[in-house]
């Protein structure tokens, strides 16, 4: 078996249906400095982006034997998701590859732009949210593994962001349909305020642009738990925006994505 089969394997069977190959060099060209992968990992040459998609993201992982309890939190799933990336880590590690994880809730690289090099879909222009031809906006992705070199050979470019475009058209009921109003409709979104309307209990249930989304609706969660609520954890948004008692710790030791 080869050590890309057997990465994808690994990844599955802890319900890490979304598996990606960046080239780190070609996504590095297109990034500020301090967002380069070579930042985090100077002879990085590899990224291998992992996440999640639709009900099915962890059918894989349920068939070992393994549930999510069904009360788990967005922060809850998001351990277990990193657990997952550790344990592909480790796998990388026994062929001699020093191997390192970044975790998407502590980005130090664009994530977004990432997913779309991965080929997981595009960038909403309207909302911001990431929406993939088949899943639409119900995906997250999780983390990234950067490794040194190119261990699967030369990586293709992915990106689908040329042929897909989903908004092109759409009405935005995305924009419409967000209670605390955080989206302008062009792609920029206000993610403290989006931070302060959950952070007082607002889209408990779920963020109500993508449910208002037309692409791949009929993979929306709608049983607990919903993997796939919010593109961010509310406690992670939390930290993000000194929300609670983060507020008394300084802003370079909450991470968040930068500017």
């Amino acid at each position: 078996m080869t050590l890309l089969r057997s990465a994808q394997q690994q990844a599955a069977r802890n319900g890490l249906n979304l598996f990606g190959l960046v080239d780190a060099r070609r996504f590095d060209a297109c990034q500020a400095r301090e967002q380069r992968s070579s930042s985090v990992q100077p002879n990085c040459g590899t990224i291998v982006v992992l996440g999640t998609a639709g009900r099915s993201s962890w059918i894989e992982y349920q068939r070992q034997g393994r549930q999510i309890p069904v009360g788990m939190s967005d922060d809850q799933i998001d351990e277990l998701a990193m657990g997952g990336a550790n344990a592909l880590v480790d796998v990388f590690l026994q062929h001699g590859l020093q191997a390192r994880v970044i975790d998407a809730r502590k980005p130090r690289i664009n994530f977004g732009q990432l997913a779309e090099a991965a080929g997981f879909g595009v960038v909403s222009p309207v909302s911001g949210l990431l929406l993939h031809p088949e899943f639409g906006p119900w995906v997250r992705v999780r983390a990234a593994v950067l490794l040194p070199g190119q261990p699967f050979g030369e990586v293709a470019d992915a990106s689908i962001a040329e042929r897909f475009r989903p908004c092109c058209g759409c009405l935005k009921p995305c924009v419409a349909a967000c209670p605390g109003a955080v989206h302008d409709g062009f792609g920029n979104t206000d993610r403290g305020g989006c931070a302060d309307h959950r952070h007082r209990g607002g889209c408990e249930a779920g963020c109500h642009s993508r449910m208002a989304c037309p692409v791949g609706a009929e993979h929306a969660d709608v049983v607990a738990p919903r993997l796939h609520a919010h593109s961010i954890g509310r406690r992670t948004m939390q930290r993000w925006f000194g929300l609670g008692w983060w507020r008394i710790v300084p802003r370079m030791f909450r991470g968040g994505p930068r500017a």
